[in-house]
């Protein structure tokens, strides 16, 4: 594959009162005539809320428009997501689009928050979305704080949905804990029955500083499948991709994703890729420090 061209950072929040700050998340839909691409933007008290902006098709790939209200509020009060929800997927279906999202929830400080995958509904294009009350993936026993982060792929023989899952917490710096968790994996026939048996397919290297993953995308590109993710430490993300697919029990080697060189924005960490496929172009959307803090980029290349 050709190297990633940059085009720097592209988008930042609003300064709007429901979007203060973050663009976290980018999760891009190809339209006829644009990209759109949903991502997470937080209030004063850091409560996330989906917004939309919409980018042209063609090199420079420039901004044309974004959603001053947000398309997807938080949730009700003690619900999975009451504190926020940010974008995963998005996947078109019969009725329209389909909206996997993860919602949150604030939690005591040795377990300072849930994250639960949940899924909305929306037959405007992705202007509005109606959430499904409960969790598509509800707590189990082992991944009691956290079924987040969902990507669904489908396979030859069906389905299955990659997702993030623990129940842990490690020590921080201070009173700070971080969430541990790994990646997991649950086949279907159905593209929303994930009743099925969970396996398990990695774990973070404790030992090496890891403490989880984020956000997992399948890539299909010329019959070849890759996977990208974002790996945690106490420090922060990387964006990697592997072009080996996944087994359980296999950790196939790693590759960061070519971004260099790295602009102040996001020279601590980059994270939470999601790659489009427009017309004979290859975009890659991403955040770079603080989770999403200071903004979103735009990488492009031609594809396969």
């Amino acid at each position: 594959m050709p190297p990633w061209r940059k085009l720097g950072r592209v988008l930042e929040a609003s300064g709007t009162p429901l979007s203060r700050s973050h663009v976290m998340l980018p999760t891009p839909h190809v339209m006829r005539d644009r990209v759109r691409v949903f991502y997470a933007s937080c209030d004063d008290n850091l409560r996330g809320r989906i917004f939309l902006a919409d980018f042209a098709t063609q090199p420079p790939f420039r901004l044309i428009g974004r959603s001053d209200a947000p398309v997807l509020d938080v949730g009700a009060p003690g619900a999975f997501d009451c504190d926020g929800v940010n974008p995963s997927q998005i996947i078109a279906t019969d009725e329209g689009l389909a909206l996997l999202y993860i919602g949150w929830r604030r939690g005591p400080a040795e377990a300072p928050y849930t994250l639960f995958a949940g899924v909305a509904h929306s037959a405007d294009g992705g202007r509005t979305f109606t959430r499904q009350d409960e969790p598509l993936l509800p707590p189990r026993p082992g991944e009691r704080l956290f079924r987040t982060a969902p990507f669904i792929d489908r396979t030859a023989s069906g389905y299955r949905l990659l997702y993030i899952g623990g129940d842990s917490c490690v020590p921080g710096a201070g009173e700070r804990a971080f969430p541990t968790y790994s990646l997991m994996q649950i086949k279907s026939d159905s593209l929303w029955d994930w009743s099925g048996p969970v396996q398990t397919l990695m774990v973070p290297h404790l030992a090496a500083g890891e403490v989880g993953f984020g956000r997992p995308v399948i890539l299909r590109r010329a019959g070849q499948v890759s996977l990208m993710i974002s790996v945690r430490t106490r420090e922060g993300y990387q964006l990697v991709e592997t072009q080996a697919e996944i087994e359980p029990g296999v950790r196939p080697a790693m590759t960061p994703v070519a971004l260099e060189p790295l602009d102040d924005w996001e020279r601590r960490m980059t994270c939470f890729g999601a790659v489009a496929q427009v017309g004979p172009y290859e975009l890659l959307f991403y955040n770079g420090d603080g989770f999403g803090r200071t903004g979103m980029g735009l990488a492009w290349r031609l594809g396969p």
